[in-house]
Parts: C-alpha cells; structure tokens; sequence
C-alpha cells in the first residue's frame, strides 16, 4: 500500500465512523496536511511517512450526547474489524482507541460539547 492509498483509506474510515455516528450528517474534515516526516527538520529533508486526519461531527443542539457519540463510534469501529479498546470517563471526557493494520483511531468527546473528534493515523510507510 502506497502512503497515498493509506491517507485515502483513513480519511474514508473516518468518514464513515462520522457517518455512523450521526446518520444523515457528513463529517467534516477539520485536519488533513497531507504526508509528513515527523521525524524530520521542517527543511524537507526527510521522505514523508504518515498522514494524520482529523474529522469533527454532531448536532450542537445535543450537548449531552458525547456518551452515546463515542459508543456508537466504538461500534462502528469494531463492526468495520478494528481493534477498540474504550477506557474509563475521566472527568466528563468519553473516548475510544482503535487499531487495525497498523492504522490508529482516537475519538473523543466531552460533556457539554456537540462535537465529537476522530483523528487518525496512517501506519508509517
């Protein structure tokens, strides 16, 4: 898999858990800077090895829906076959972590917020 084939599938995964989370929404792509060195100098001395996308969705009339945002991405997630691992709430902050193929999933939402946050990384490549 080519880094542009994997940056693809991360921002279609993401966009689908969106989809799932609120149906009938789309997801908004909120970061995607394309392939990055993160170990490198900003000088573009190194190759690029990762992508990292950042999807936002939700109702901002629902301020009390982070709970079931989150389960529902976790479902979603785990229907698609990644790993998901969904820790305790710390202090109103529901998330969830994921991993398949080398990929990585991190969403979160907070109590009182709208939104709900999914970034993810592509494997480096």
């Amino acid at each position: 898999m080519t880094l542009t084939e994997a940056r693809d599938q991360l921002r279609s995964d993401l966009l689908a858990v969106a989809a799932a989370v609120l149906p009938g929404e789309e997801g908004l792509v909120v970061h995607d800077p394309g392939p990055v060195d993160p170990g490198a100098l900003f000088d573009g001395r190194g190759p690029a090895t990762i992508c990292t996308i950042t999807v936002e969705t939700g109702d901002p009339a629902r301020t009390d829906a982070a709970a079931e945002y989150v389960e529902t991405a976790a479902n979603a997630l785990r229907s698609a076959g990644w790993q998901v691992d969904v820790p305790p709430v710390e202090s109103g902050h529901h998330r969830v972590a994921a991993h398949r193929e080398g990929f990585d999933v991190a969403v979160h939402a907070f109590d009182s917020d709208w939104r709900v946050t999914l970034t993810g990384q592509t494997p480096e490549l």
